[in-house]
């Protein structure tokens, strides 16, 4: 199975140029709302390069997702403060006096996408749109400066945020499917390193404080036991 980690395995996927008509490509101009939260499966990947009249050239990887599940994404204010979605949880409501009397209901509006509405929201410029369709799948751009060393492959489970309503990637991570732990990650404080590595990280620097303040603990008893006579000890 070919794998993508760092430059080298970029470089083993061909480039689809496309050339944009207008004067400049502002990749910004379609991340308008609040965007998506996206898993699901990597069936393909590609690699695009849009080079706009100006000359300038923008390079793209692009991963073309079977997806599992969506959500909108949630903000708790204007001022940009993201809370979690509703994932579509219920809750049990009393239909009357007796206690024993209840039915299921929403806890609330869900913020879950079906696949046709996810289809609409992360659909690509109206250029683009036909260069890169996979059947079954919807396709994520994220810029090559994104995944360079990060690991992903044909058949991981991702998870993936969206920049605004439209394909563009602000983050995403790598999934183990068998423990579901997070393994690679991008648009983190440390791209491609393991979480599990930064929890084992974390909890060593526990232990060392905790060796540390047992052993200045320490330091001051043999300080406090200066001094005293021998026979002392035998009280």
């Amino acid at each position: 199975m070919s794998r993508i980690y760092h430059n080298d395995a970029l470089s083993s996927l061909p480039v689809n140029q496309i050339d944009w008509q207008g004067t400049c490509w502002v990749a910004a101009n379609y991340q308008k709302g609040p965007g998506t939260l996206v898993e699901g499966t990597v069936v393909n990947r590609s690699r695009h390069v849009i080079t706009d009249r100006s000359g300038s050239k923008t390079r793209y990887f692009l991963l073309h997702v079977k997806v599992r599940r969506a959500h909108r994404r949630a903000f708790k204010d204007d001022g940009g403060v993201e809370v979690e979605p509703n994932y579509g949880d219920t809750q049990k409501v009393r239909t009357g006096y007796l206690h024993s009397s209840y039915k299921t209901a929403p806890k609330g509006q869900t913020d879950a996408l079906g696949f046709k509405e996810l289809a609409e929201i992360v659909q690509p410029p109206p250029e683009l749109s036909d260069l890169v369709t996979q059947v079954g799948c919807l396709s994520f751009w994220l810029e090559e400066k994104q995944v360079e060393g990060v690991e992903v492959s044909d058949g991981d489970e991702v998870r993936l945020k969206t920049k605004g309503n439209g394909p563009f990637v602000e983050s995403f991570v790598r999934l183990d499917a068998e423990s579901g732990v997070v393994s690679n990650y991008a648009n983190r404080d440390n791209v491609g390193a393991s979480w599990t590595d930064k929890v084992m990280a974390f909890k060593a620097t526990k232990e060392d404080a905790a060796a540390a303040a047992a052993a200045a603990a320490g330091g001051d008893q043999s300080k406090a036991n200066e001094g005293v006579a021998d026979d002392e000890w035998d009280d």
